[in-house]
């Protein structure tokens, strides 16, 4: 049986502290990496992120650092930040000199090159990777209810290794063979969401909202093939299972941005923190221009929000 004694999980937000609960009962020890002071201090003493999850309680042998190079000695390292800053922590990996097989958490692309997360991650690193996602919010991991999410990479081994050591009955992994397509849906279905937000704020009902989820998804499978992913993969829990929670759940940023545009609002008026759709739906057009495809429905929210369409223009192109 695999497994591993100490996991190392670079981010301290509400997924990473959630999946270190989650796997404290599958390891001796998993170390958390914030560069918050107060958070690694309230982990250590009061055993609660109190930044994140309302202050859950956590398993005693659940850490937090801020010193980066506690991580070194890690079985097993996990990726758990915002996207925007995936290319610092893997420059920090590096210069840390950190071999670990790493997995990938973060849902997004590379903005800056209009590209995939795994291909930031080749340019700077040479670790063994995976890629992790799925129908997984964190609030429900920390309170240790059911959930299954898909885990990809190159190396199949490694894949298998990360599910076989820390799948639990509350949170399994199950193992597919397109880290393409599985990056491709966690990215994308954030941006389908701020469209079903919308259809939401207007109220116009659940069979709308599961149109655009049905003809959104066959265009995140066409982007995905575009790539070298496989559109079977979006009839799994990373491809539809999470654009169906993601496009239903009012627990997800994106819808309540929709809901905020679908109100008169816009970028510059919303108070709260950007949800990952609005960077992601940053480059739909430059994916369309390079790959000559069309995505209509992705492209018509990217103008809701970037060209401050009317969202009554929008409704009439994709419903």
């Amino acid at each position: 049986m695999f497994s591993f004694n100490k996991i190392g999980i670079i981010g301290a937000g509400s997924y990473g502290t959630a999946i270190a609960q989650c796997f404290s009962k599958k390891a001796e020890e998993v170390l958390l990496v914030s560069d918050v002071k107060v958070i690694a201090a309230n982990i250590n003493k009061l055993h609660m992120n109190l930044k994140a999850l309302c202050g859950a309680s956590l398993s005693v042998n659940v850490a937090c650092t801020n010193n980066f190079s506690e991580v070194n000695d890690s079985d097993i390292i996990f990726i758990a930040v915002p996207m925007a800053a995936v290319s610092l922590v893997c420059r920090q990996i590096k210069e840390s000199r950190i071999k670990t097989p790493i997995v990938l958490c973060s849902k997004g692309f590379d903005i800056e090159n209009a590209r995939l997360q795994s291909d930031l991650f080749e340019e700077i690193l040479d670790n063994d990777y995976a890629v992790l996602s799925g129908p997984s919010f964190a609030s429900e991991i920390a309170q240790g209810l059911p959930a299954e999410v898909n885990i990809a990479s190159k190396n199949n081994e490694l894949s298998n290794r990360v599910a076989l050591s820390l799948s639990s009955e509350m949170f399994k992994m199950e193992v597919i063979d397109d880290y393409i397509g599985l990056q491709v849906a966690g990215a994308l279905k954030n941006v389908l969401a701020i469209g079903c937000g919308i259809l939401s704020g207007l109220k116009l009902g659940n069979s709308a909202i599961a149109k655009l989820i049905v003809n959104g998804l066959h265009e995140m499978a066409q982007l995905a093939v575009s790539l070298g992913g496989k559109k079977e993969t979006f009839s799994k829990l990373g491809g539809i299972g999470d654009t169906v929670l993601t496009c239903t759940s009012r627990q997800s940023r994106n819808i309540l941005f929709g809901e905020h545009l679908a109100g008169g609002g816009s970028i510059d008026n919303w108070n709260g923190p950007l949800a990952e759709g609005v960077f992601a739906a940053k480059i739909i057009p430059i994916f369309e221009q390079k790959y000559d495809i069309s995505l209509k429905i992705l492209s018509e929210i990217h103008r809701v929000v970037y060209q401050k369409k009317c969202i009554f223009e929008m409704i009439s192109e994709i419903i």
